[in-house]
C-alpha cells in the first residue's frame, strides 16, 4: 500500500499513462503537480479542468523539486533524463505507474513481457479467463493503463509489461509471470542488449512461477523462483510441448488443441498458446477448458493478418513487427504454411539494432526484398534480392510486379514507423488501401 504520511508527487508525462498517473493520485487525495518535456506542448483545456494542479511544460528550474517527494515517469521518458537525474540527486525517489500500481493492487497479477508476442498472450490470457469465468482485466503496456484497472470488477488483472515500465519497478508480486522472448530491441534507450535484457528481468523479482520456454535460455529466471512451467516446440512428457506431425499442442505428452482450430498462425503463435495456458493455470483454470477457450479467441490487428488476396498473391499485414526478432518470428512461423514464394517488405527506423542480424532469415525464408524507411538500405544490402522505393505504396506495386499466383507479400518491417508514419496502425492503413487499390 501507499505510505500514509504526506508525500508530494510529480507526474513526468501528459501521455496516457501520465494522466492515469493523474486520475490515481487524484482519487486518492494525493498532492501532485505535472511537468511534461516537451517545451511547445499546449495543454488541453480539459486536461487543466481536470487536475486543479501546476502543470509545467519544458525544462524545470532546479527548486522544482523543492518539498517533492516522488517522481512518477511515463514509459516515455528515460530515467536518465538530465531533470530526472537532478531530482534523484536532490533524494527524489523515481518510480513509473507500474509500481504504484504494485502498491496498490490486491489482485493476482499475471505478468508477461518479452521483445515479441506481448500483446497477443496479453489478450489471450485475459479472454481464456473471461470465457471461463474467472474475471480478468488486460492492462499495462497493452492499452488500458496498470493504474485504470484498480477501478475495474476483476478478480485478476493480467499485465503487459514493457522494458520501459519494468525498468521502474521494484516491488511487484506476480502469481506467474513469462519473459516470450529477448531480442535486439529500444537499444536507442537501454544502449546495450545486456541491459535491455536485465530491464526485462525485473519481471522475475518477486514471482511465484515462471513460465519459461525450455529452448531459449535467455529467458530463464535468474530470481529464484517457487516452480518453473516448461513450453517449447519439441514434444515433452512434462509442461507444454508441440507434435509437429500432427500439428497438436500437446501437455504432459498427451495431445491438447490443434494449431489449426484456433484462429493463430505460425510456431510463433504455438509459444504464445502454451504460454497463456500455462499462466492461466497459475490461478485456478482447468487445462482442458482454457485450451477450448483459445479456439474462440480473436488475435488482435496488425500481427501476421491475411488481408486481402489479389490475382492469387496473398497480402499478410504485420506491421507490429517493429523489431529483428518479430521479423524472424514471422517468416519463421509461416514458412510452414505457404505454396509460393515469399517477398518481404520491410524497413523503417531500426531504433540502433544491427538490421545485419536478419541476413540468415532472409536467406532462408525470402525470395526478395523490398524495403523502404530510414534503414531500408541496410536491407538491400544483405538481401540475395534486395529492392529500394521510396513509399510504402511503392512497395506494395513493386512486390506485386514481383509477384506470381500462389506467391506471398508479407508486410513485417523489422523496424519501428516513426520515421515514415505516425504509428505502426497508420502504416498498417496505408498498407491495407495500397494493396485494395490494386484490387480494384
Amino acid at each position: 500500500m501507499l505510505s500514509t504520511h504526506v508525500q508530494n508527487y510529480v507526474v513526468a508525462g501528459l501521455g496516457k499513462t501520465g494522466l492515469a498517473c493523474a486520475r490515481y493520485l487524484s482519487r486518492q487525495n494525493m498532492a501532485f503537480k505535472i511537468w511534461d518535456t516537451r517545451t511547445d506542448y499546449i495543454v488541453p483545456a480539459a486536461v487543466r479542468e481536470a487536475f486543479a494542479v501546476d502543470i509545467h511544460c519544458g525544462e524545470v528550474p532546479g527548486d522544482y523539486w523543492d518539498n517533492v517527494d516522488v517522481l512518477v515517469l511515463s514509459p516515455g521518458i528515460a530515467p536518465d533524463f538530465p531533470a530526472v537525474e537532478v531530482a534523484r540527486s536532490r533524494g527524489v525517489e523515481i518510480l513509473g505507474d507500474i509500481e504504484l500500481f504494485a502498491r496498490a493492487s490486491t489482485n493476482p497479477v499475471l505478468g508477461i513481457t518479452g521483445s515479441n508476442g506481448k500483446t497477443t498472450v496479453t489478450l489471450l490470457t485475459a479472454h481464456i479467463l473471461n470465457t471461463l469465468g474467472i474475471k480478468a482485466v488486460a492492462a499495462g503496456n497493452v492499452g488500458l493503463p496498470a493504474l485504470d484497472s484498480l477501478v475495474q470488477d476483476s478478480d485478476v488483472t493480467v499485465l503487459e509489461l514493457s522494458s520501459f515500465q519494468l525498468e521502474t519497478t521494484t516491488s511487484l508480486e506476480v502469481a506467474a509471470a513469462t519473459i516470450l522472448n529477448v531480442s535486439a530491441d529500444h537499444l536507442d534507450r537501454h544502449h546495450t542488449l545486456n541491459a535491455y535484457a536485465a530491464a526485462k528481468q525485473r519481471i522475475f523479482k518477486h514471482c511465484a512461477v515462471a513460465v519459461v520456454n525450455q529452448q531459449l535460455t535467455e529467458t530463464m529466471p535468474q530470481e529464484p523462483v517457487q516452480r518453473y512451467i516448461e513450453t517449447g516446440l519439441c514434444m515433452s512428457e512434462t509442461g507444454f510441448g508441440w507434435d509437429n506431425e500432427s500439428g497438436l499442442i500437446t501437455f504432459n505428452g498427451q495431445g491438447l488443441l490443434a494449431l489449426r482450430d484456433t484462429a493463430l498462425v505460425g510456431l510463433h503463435n504455438v509459444l504464445n498458446i502454451q504460454t497463456a495456458l500455462a499462466l492461466v493455470s497459475v490461478v485456478g483454470a482447468d487445462i482442458y477448458a482454457a485450451a477450448a477457450a483459445v479456439r474462440t479467441f480473436t488475435p488482435a490487428p496488425h500481427r501476421c493478418t491475411k488481408i486481402a488476396e489479389v490475382a492469387g498473391v496473398c497480402f499478410i499485414d504485420d506491421s507490429k513487427a517493429t523489431n529483428i526478432g518479430a521479423t524472424q518470428a514471422a517468416l519463421q512461423g509461416l514458412s510452414d504454411t505457404l505454396q509460393g514464394r515469399l517477398i518481404l517488405i520491410a524497413g523503417g527506423d531500426a531504433k540502433g539494432a544491427d538490421l545485419n542480424a536478419l541476413k540468415a532469415t532472409l536467406d532462408e525464408y525470402v525470395d526478395a526484398v523490398v524495403a523502404i524507411g530510414r534503414d531500408g538500405h541496410v536491407l538491400c544490402q544483405i538481401a540475395a534480392h534486395g529492392y529500394y522505393v521510396e513509399s510504402l505504396e511503392q512497395a506494395v506495386a513493386k512486390s506485386f510486379s514481383l509477384a506470381e499466383p500462389g506467391d506471398t507479400v508479407l508486410l513485417s518491417p523489422a523496424c519501428a514507423s516513426l520515421d515514415m508514419f505516425s504509428s505502426y496502425q497508420h502504416r498498417a492503413e496505408v498498407f491495407s488501401k495500397a494493396v485494395k487499390e490494386l484490387a480494384a
